[in-house]
């Protein structure tokens, strides 16, 4: 008899006991290295791609807040900024629990034909990133693909916007910089544009707008393409998009229609609902406000050659001066027919402060730019505003609201002729009597017309 000595299997056993625990530690392996990229990428990398975005548009803000300081503040101004001869730049500014980082530098690259400043703004916010120092996510690039850690350039240990761009992104002064730490930064850049007094509206009143009259309409057009022609009614007019914009705001609900508006109206409180006079929107219900107007402070000093105007005065400045310093007269009235002469061949700039009452005429020359501005009231015919140009933006009127509240402002324009001016007068009361075509804007206190033909704008 033979007995069989049954062989053991516990090594085939431990052998699948290791190779089951490999396999899964190879896959929790590749679960937690995925996991550790993709924490790394949202923790750190991603969150320092939008916050950089966030550092920069606060330095885009820290500089429109010196801007508007030029207007409202210009003696603070850009104080403690660096001039740099072009413009300004701020010191880097620390900020936010995770320390970011911001600059940003202002130039002005234009001024507008009514002399006022346009401003860039470039502005650079840094962000620190936490983490493993490597990209990883998606890098791929094809025809239909473009990885997003591409996209989110890191500086590891170089500044790879310096290094391909420069430090002003002109392809000028390129350099490899290195950084302390690594960081992402990001660049955003802004224009800071004048909003005129006049918005955007043809007329703006505070209180009451009563008119057109019966017979007229309120329409626009654009002065790039040459003299105004009404055009509002003949869709196929190659300038029939331009002349739907003489759009009336009023500050409160005192709106008494009259003729025809091509353009929008809104109101604050007021009834005024659709009908075949008014060709665009109406809405009932927008308050705004307008602050009162006070004489410009940044204006050059007076020339002593004209106190006042009395006869006729033929008035040729001693420089064409510029938008943004315009030659400035003061005078004590103005009841004499003055005629303002261009300077030569040059675009000329003048700026009159009429302390008194207005009620002589004016004639102001091709490429002749003017600014009045009266502290009294405005008592003319219409024939008496020539502006030779038929540019509304050359002949510009500005009534200084009084510092007394009681007191009252008027401007009062009566027929024959027609004229091409805007007024902004917020605590003037304005009255335009008889069938004057007008060309222009206004921005006044109250409204009344009575008989107009044709008002553009």
């Amino acid at each position: 008899m033979r007995i069989f000595k049954q062989k053991s299997e516990s090594g085939s056993a431990l052998i699948c006991v290791l190779c089951t625990i490999l396999i899964l530690s190879v896959i929790a392996g590749n679960v937690l290295f995925n996991c550790i990229t993709r924490y790394n990428a949202a923790s750190g990398q991603v969150r320092g791609w939008k916050e950089s975005l966030y550092a920069a548009e606060a330095g885009g803000d820290l500089a429109y807040a010196e801007i508007r300081k030029t207007v409202f503040d210009p003696t603070h101004a850009f104080s403690g900024w660096n001039n740099t001869g072009a413009g300004y730049s701020n010191s880097p500014a620390a900020f936010g629990r995770d320390n970011l980082m911001t600059t940003a530098a202002v130039d002005v690259f234009y001024h507008d034909s009514s002399g006022n400043p346009w401003y860039r703004i470039r502005a650079k916010g840094v962000a620190p990133v936490l983490g493993l120092t490597r990209v990883t996510m998606d890098d791929r690039v094809d025809s239909g693909t473009r990885g997003d850690s591409l996209l989110r350039k890191i500086d590891f240990k170089y500044d790879h916007f310096i290094a391909a761009y420069g430090p002003n992104g002109d392809n000028t002064g390129k350099a490899i910089v290195p950084v302390l730490r690594p960081q992402i930064a990001r660049r955003v850049e802004l224009i800071a544009a004048p909003v005129t007094p006049f918005g955007d509206t043809a007329i703006r009143a505070l209180t009451s707008f009563y008119g057109p009259g019966s017979a007229a309409s309120v329409d626009s057009y654009n002065s790039k393409n040459g003299p105004y022609y009404f055009c509002a009614d003949n869709p196929s007019d190659p300038h029939y998009s331009d002349s739907h914009s003489g759009s009336v705001a009023l500050g409160n609900g005192d709106f008494d229609l009259g003729g025809v508006i091509w353009g929008n109206v809104s109101t604050n409180g007021g009834n005024v609902t659709a009908g075949s006079s008014i060709h665009g929107t109406i809405d009932n219900n927008v308050p705004f406000t307008i602050p009162p107007y006070v004489m410009p402070s940044n204006l050059p000093l007076p020339s002593p050659s004209l106190t006042r105007i009395t006869g006729n005065v033929a008035l040729t400045p001693s420089t064409a001066g510029s938008s943004i310093s315009p030659v400035v007269y003061s005078v004590s009235s103005f009841s004499g027919n003055l005629t303002i002469n261009q300077v030569g061949t040059a675009q000329t700039y003048v700026a009159i402060h009429v302390t008194g009452d207005i009620t002589g005429s004016i004639d102001v020359k091709p490429n002749v730019h003017v600014k009045i501005y009266f502290d009294g009231n405005v008592s003319v015919k219409a024939r008496d505003i020539v502006n030779e140009s038929g540019i509304a933006g050359n002949l510009q009127f500005y009534g200084i609201s009084p510092t007394d509240p009681a007191a009252t402002q008027s401007i009062d324009i009566a027929s024959p002729g027609n004229f091409s001016a805007t007024f902004y007068a917020p605590s003037a009361d304005f009255h335009i009597n008889g069938n004057p075509d007008v060309t222009g804007g206004d921005c006044l206190q109250d409204i009344l017309r009575k008989r107009q033909r044709q008002l553009a704008f």
